[in-house]
């Protein structure tokens, strides 16, 4: 089996270019041609002369070889075949050059970046989003919160027609801007659009941990209510406040997980949506996650052996935790959380959703690596005794509820969208 984690960490981003785009850096006629030389020596498997022929940076020469850029094509070019058209885009970042490619099945964004020196810094392909918002919906931006942490998201609407009903999105852990955005995958985005095609709302938000992410990394008292309940609960309150008498909560992965959390707040809902929501605690289900993508191309190295093993460690002090402890612990041997974060979710059971008074839907892909057909199996039979209660297993969908070919990373390095069957799901839903 070839090794594709060189490939993908090219289309991620090859050498660190976001430390790069904080300079402002004007693109010369001479780095246009030589980006315009470059990109077509890629497309032509011409590897050799550019490894060879063009200036780098330290950072890049060590990092672009000839079979990493050999393995890239194969993955993400070669299935494609030779562009229909490739044409310069200008509304880039000032020290980036980027051509889109336009394949018969599909688009690339082709990027490469320059440094100070005119040194080709980074080399990055990613998927092209040719979605463009329906004519039959409305959005307009709406601030909620507290005054502290004031938040901002897009209420997407039918256009002609009033909608009475409203879904609520709760991303999953980690800094999520409203479309929880996964490169160029945008989940939120394509439900909320989906679903006021079907005539329901839909609101969506930036976290606040997005929004306000130095400051609340500083913060060591953070647990889940800063980050995920509280402004769940101004949300409800600001939807309800503009008119919407039948309001359902959906929460994706990590905001599933809480959604015991979410209804003892706001138990007045008129329903709630878990979407592959774990059920295993977080800590638990990371080391999970690394240990499966180490293995997944049949050898850990010695470096992935590693990380696995600072996981381990990580997860062992989470579990080991007290309140008597919790000084002895730095956020950075506890997953990037702090201890309070921690604290904060010891002892809570996902199987409180069971108490709620509104209905419930349960959705999982059966191709999710991240949270696995195992946690809807707990749902299951956690949930068994809840009879206001609908389970959804979809084939060949991964954890963004988008198709999926192979089961790891790669699988959001292409274009894709949320599957259109569970939108239909999801509109049925809540419109009985």
């Amino acid at each position: 089996m070839k090794n594709k984690k060189k490939a993908m960490a090219l289309l991620m981003c090859l050498i660190l270019c976001v430390t790069i785009f904080s300079a402002c850096l004007n693109v010369s006629t001479t780095n246009q041609k030589t980006a315009e030389s470059y990109i077509q020596d890629y497309f032509q498997q011409r590897f050799a002369k550019m490894v060879d022929e063009y200036a780098y940076s330290q950072e890049a020469k060590a990092a672009i070889t000839e079979e990493v850029l050999k393995e890239s094509y194969e993955a993400i070019v070669g299935p494609l075949g030779m562009p229909d058209s490739v044409e310069r885009q200008k509304d880039t970042p000032a020290n980036r050059v980027t051509y889109l490619a336009v394949f018969r099945t599909g688009s690339l964004l082709v990027n490469v970046v320059f440094n100070e020196k005119n040194e080709i810094a980074g080399f990055f392909i990613e998927p092209y989003d040719t979605l463009t918002m329906p004519a039959t919906i409305v959005e307009r931006e709406i601030k909620f919160g507290g005054q502290k942490y004031l938040l901002t998201g897009t209420l997407t609407t039918p256009k002609d027609k009033e909608s009475k009903t409203v879904v609520i999105l709760v991303a999953g852990s980690g800094p999520a801007d409203r479309n929880e955005s996964l490169g160029v995958l945008k989940p939120f985005r394509d439900i909320a659009w989906g679903l006021a095609e079907q005539d329901i709302s839909v609101f969506r938000y930036d976290k606040r941990t997005y929004t306000y992410k130095e400051k609340l990394a500083q913060d060591e008292s953070l647990t889940v209510n800063e980050e995920v309940i509280d402004d769940v609960t101004y949300a409800y309150y600001k939807m309800h406040a503009l008119g919407y008498d039948n309001i359902y909560i959906l929460g994706h992965s990590f905001g599933g997980h809480l959604m015991g959390r979410i209804a003892k707040e706001l138990p007045w809902a008129k329903g709630y949506i878990i979407m592959a929501g774990n059920v295993t605690p977080i800590e638990e289900l990371m080391v999970s996650q690394i240990k499966y993508l180490a293995e997944f191309d049949g050898k850990v190295s010695e470096e992935e052996a590693m990380q696995i093993q600072q996981y381990e460690a990580q997860k062992a002090n989470i579990q080991n935790l007290t309140k008597e402890n919790a000084s002895s612990y730095s956020v950075a041997e506890l997953m990037g959380a702090p201890a309070a974060y921690w604290l904060d979710l010891k002892g809570y059971n996902p199987f409180e959703i069971a108490k709620c008074r509104g209905k419930l839907l349960v959705l999982q892909g059966a191709n999710d690596y991240q949270v696995t057909t195992r946690e809807y199996g707990m749902w299951q039979s956690g949930l068994a005794e809840h009879k206001n209660v609908t389970f959804k297993l979809y084939d060949k969908l991964n954890h963004l509820f988008m198709p999926s070919k192979v089961m790891n990373a790669s699988d959001y390095r292409q274009m894709n969208y949320v599957d259109g069957v569970v939108l239909k799901d999801i509109a049925a839903f809540v419109s009985e």
